[in-house]
């Protein structure tokens, strides 16, 4: 009985060795990558990868945990975002980072996992115009550390990880091709931070520069805190007949001197939300628009980035895009 028991301890011992030397042989680093073609403009892609926010629409690990906790800091959008998460077995804890955005062409990522196991590897996605429709391409990287060597003689990795990233460009193709593109705008401001800032939260402020070329706004209610609502109103000129229009909405979350986060549409006097075609809006115009401000010290001066989620491509985006860049000159022109 001691010499089998001998024998199978060297038996398994062998296998080990042979199995950790296998291991050992492997490459120091690994590469998944995945490609497809989606029929859409790549600025309209690229806005979908250079928003963390975005990811939620399309990406194949946002829905594993419904209770996942996010955090967004750093720029709201391009190289210096930051996306941190923390949910169950399934996503895990760890953090992303926009190390590199080259507008329309390629997004870098650094990829730290936490838990359940530390690792820290980089992700790039390149989009190249092919005709009309762009290539996609979604690559992972880094080292291949002496556990994950072991793993890989036993699970495929790129097989495993690879059906992810195709599900998630599958998720990219459909939100992509359905017509529906944010709205982004980035404007420098010759004005401190605490300027920019107070121009969007204090009602006196707001009331000088909110409405497009030639509208005026002759009041605007704010209750400045998280759950808090504000109304905005703004009049049509003459040639309009002085129309009346009111914005209302919800703030969401507030960083003091860095983000503000709301939900906003159309209301009555009051701030009740209204139905968009009541007043001549077509069908799809949204009811509803979650927004996102972020304000960014550029030595004395301040940029700001201003986002629309949801609109569908057309006219009505392309109005809305045009009344939001004339409010940001009407607002440069307020903090001379």
């Amino acid at each position: 009985m001691k010499k089998v028991i001998a024998s199978t301890v060297v038996l398994l011992a062998v296998i080990v060795a042979a199995l950790l030397t296998f291991a050992a042989s492997k490459p120091d680093t690994f590469r998944i990558e995945r490609t497809m073609s989606i029929k859409a403009a790549p600025e309209t892609i690229f806005a979908h990868l250079n928003d963390f926010r975005s990811w939620a629409t399309w990406s194949p690990w946002e829905k594993l945990d419904p209770a996942m906790r996010r955090n967004f800091s750093g720029a709201a959008i391009g190289t210096g975002a930051v996306y941190e998460w923390s949910g169950n077995s399934d996503v895990g804890v760890g953090r992303m980072e926009i190390v590199e955005s080259s507008p329309s062409s390629k997004l870098s990522l650094k990829l730290d996992f936490i838990e359940p196991f530390e690792n820290h590897n980089t992700a790039e996605f390149t989009l190249v115009p092919q005709g009309d429709a762009t290539k996609v391409t979604w690559a992972m990287q880094g080292p291949y550390q002496f556990f994950g060597k072991v793993m890989s003689v036993f699970v495929d990795m790129d097989s495993l990880i690879g059906k992810d990233f195709e599900a998630g460009l599958v998720n990219l193709k459909n939100t992509a091709e359905s017509g529906k593109q944010d709205i982004v705008l980035t404007r420098v401001f010759d004005a401190p931070l605490e300027a920019v800032w107070k121009a969007w939260t204090d009602p006196e402020q707001v009331v000088k520069w909110w409405g497009p070329t030639g509208f005026t706004s002759p009041s605007c209610k704010i209750d400045f805190r998280e759950g808090g609502k504000f109304l905005f109103h703004m009049r049509a000129p003459h040639e309009m007949n002085n129309a009346d229009f009111y914005t209302a909405g919800v703030y969401n979350k507030i960083v003091p001197a860095e983000r503000i986060e709301f939900t906003q549409g159309l209301s009555d006097k009051d701030g009740n939300p209204i139905d968009p075609t009541t007043i001549g809006m077509p069908a799809d115009f949204p009811k509803e628009i979650p927004s996102l401000l972020a304000f960014k010290r550029a030595g004395d001066k301040t940029e700001l980035t201003a986002i629309e989620y949801g609109w569908r491509l057309g006219q009505m985006r392309d109005m809305s895009k045009l009344g939001l860049e004339q409010c940001l000159d009407k607002l440069a022109a307020s903090l001379k």
